[in-house]
């Protein structure tokens, strides 16, 4: 399922004094069963471009075709429900949304709001606490009760038994340790590779683009500024810059080691386990001498 905008444009509070325009002239397409990122300096547009990708915001200008659903200016549409089955959302701190007594009846609540009998939203809840990362055991205590990190899986669990073709990432890591961080990364990585899911992450970690995305989109000033591969888009390093958009910390080693040791490192060195390889090459040439 592709996701094309066309000339989306988006202005909040419209026809008012307060009306500020939050993105404009979007063209893209996201093909399905790709990762993308998203990133760019705060208020770039990002929150808002992905707030249009199941309907919690409706463009302005231009339209937004979700597979064969279309969100247009120029009506409202009604029928948002099998979109948003479609694209599933994690926003930021998703754990604050839970409210259900047990872990398993916040996992079933979506499923059976959107049709499913009681039965098999249980099944889909054994399902999914197990692709989280978490037991059975899970589903019968309160989510209250559970680690910030595993409240989060929980919520994200409730995402995935929507069984979405899309999954939104906004910031989904903030305010977890290093160790939580990678942990979750990994898992979603896991999920878009294992179920061939679409996957869309908006994040301030250049790490995280360039060792998860197979495309990043970069926003300034509300539209899409670049777009390719991870080697392409981070070797534009001082076009990035000037707009507030940092290289990963791979990359910024790499430029150092560049400069002080005169050698030159292969453009695909964007994680730290490829520089680490890239340097343990150049120390087994230097013993070879």
């Amino acid at each position: 399922m592709d996701i094309i905008f066309q000339k989306v444009e988006h202005r909040y509070q419209r026809n008012t004094p307060f009306e500020r325009l939050a993105i404009y002239d979007v063209d893209i397409c996201l093909k399905s069963g790709h990762y993308y990122a998203v990133i760019g300096h705060t208020g770039s547009g990002k929150s808002t471009f992905i707030q249009h990708l199941n309907g919690l915001l409706q463009p302005t200008n231009g339209e937004v075709r979700v597979g064969e659903q279309v969100i247009s200016s120029h009506k409202k549409e009604k029928k948002l429900k099998p979109l948003r089955k479609k694209v599933g959302v994690v926003f930021q701190f998703p754990e604050h949304q839970l409210f259900e007594e047990t872990v398993e009846k916040d996992i079933c609540f979506g499923p059976v709001n959107f049709g499913v009998t009681e039965e098999q939203a249980k099944r889909k809840a054994r399902d999914v606490i197990q692709l989280v990362g978490l037991s059975e055991e899970f589903l019968g205590k309160s989510p209250f009760e559970l680690s910030g990190g595993q409240m989060r899986r929980v919520a994200i669990a409730g995402v995935l038994a929507m069984e979405p073709e899309v999954l939104v990432l906004d910031e989904p890591t903030a305010g977890l340790d290093p160790r939580g961080q990678r942990e979750l990364m990994d898992m979603f990585y896991e999920l878009h590779k294992a179920k061939g899911l679409t996957v869309i992450l908006v994040t301030h970690n250049m790490d995280d683009a360039a060792r998860y995305a197979d495309q990043v989109i970069v926003m300034h000033k509300g539209t899409v500024f670049l777009q390719g591969e991870p080697t392409e888009v981070f070797s534009h390093a001082s076009e990035l810059e000037g707009i507030g958009v940092s290289l990963p910390l791979s990359l910024q080693y790499k430029k150092l080691l560049e400069e002080t040791c005169g050698v030159l490192l292969p453009e695909s060195t964007l994680t730290a386990e490829k520089l680490t390889y890239e340097l343990l090459q150049l120390i087994r040439k230097g013993e070879k001498r």
